[in-house]
């Protein structure tokens, strides 16, 4: 078989739809959130040789096969292989240090898992909340209320209930000259420490 007649699985795996289209092979695909669709590999040459297209390949959508990245010269860290659950072990019990890692090396889809994750769990670990901060501008306790205000104006229409807002702030962030951690977050049976 061909390699080009192959079929790879490609995720969205951020917050947000993500969107794509091939003109010369007459494809427009739309990701919803956490979505996998086949892609020939055909489909993901072109797409990595556009305009935007290696980028939105690392930074959104995941694609599992390491040979791909390869044929494409694609270079990513060890965070971009990162899973859901992988994402949930490393809020609850990972390292602060490999938590460090993963925010200043982690590709925008992971940040997004991240986010919505120390939401949806909610985060309780202090150190990790305020590298949240401090790196993201992300700010859990703000979050969770105004969360809980809003569940709670929704019990009490009508009713007084304290305004309060979060602003995220768009940080551009600067790595350390090293990583803190040596991890490795392909498909593999051990859940990551």
């Amino acid at each position: 078989m061909k390699e080009n007649t192959k079929f790879y699985l490609v995720k969205n795996r951020s917050a947000g739809q993500v969107f794509y289209s091939v003109p010369d092979m007459n494809i427009r695909r739309h990701f919803a959130p956490g979505e996998m669709i086949k892609v020939s590999y055909e489909e993901l040459l072109k797409l990595s040789n556009q305009p935007g297209g290696k980028s939105l390949m690392v930074n959104f959508l995941q694609i599992e096969e390491e040979k791909i990245l390869k044929d494409f010269n694609i270079s990513v860290q060890p965070e971009y292989f990162m899973n859901e659950q992988q994402v949930k072990d490393l809020l609850i019990s990972g390292s602060l240090d490999a938590f460090l890692d993963c925010l200043d090396y982690a590709p925008a889809g992971v940040i997004d898992l991240v986010k919505e994750l120390a939401i949806k769990i909610p985060l309780a670990n202090y150190d990790k909340k305020d590298a949240l901060k401090e790196k993201l501008g992300f700010n859990v306790d703000k979050i969770l209320e105004n969360k809980k205000a809003e569940e709670e104006e929704a019990k009490n229409p009508g009713g007084f209930v304290a305004e309060t807002k979060t602003a995220e702030k768009t940080t551009t962030s600067t790595r350390p000259a090293t990583r803190r951690t040596n991890v490795n977050y392909k498909k593999t049976e051990d859940t990551v420490k």
